[in-house]
């Protein structure tokens, strides 16, 4: 599990409309609306009238460190639970390139 610095992430997400965040006392819940697939942007695939997948992480902030709690994809009215460890790549991606 991969710890980030608080402002390196809200730096990278300000800039990007494809989330939002919700911050609390001891908390940050990042919301990130997935772009669509390939297929749905191109119109090969029946589309219906569902928002696409979002993925939500929450975060527990210490100090000026974010460390991951938990996360998952809800798409309609499911929910999939993810590993916080499947988010090391792209922390790491944020933490490089901020």
């Amino acid at each position: 599990m991969r710890i980030i610095n608080y402002d390196k992430l809200m730096n990278f997400i300000r800039s990007n409309p494809q989330y939002e965040f919700r911050e609390t006392e001891g908390t940050v819940e990042l919301l990130f609306h997935a772009p669509p697939s390939e297929e749905e942007a191109a119109g090969t695939e029946d589309v219906n009238d569902e928002a696409g997948p979002m993925i939500i992480v929450l975060f527990t902030k210490r100090g000026d460190e974010l460390v991951p709690r938990e996360a998952w994809i809800e798409r309609g009215g499911s929910r999939q639970r993810m590993s916080v460890d499947e988010l090391d790549t792209w922390l790491e991606f944020v933490d490089m390139y901020t």
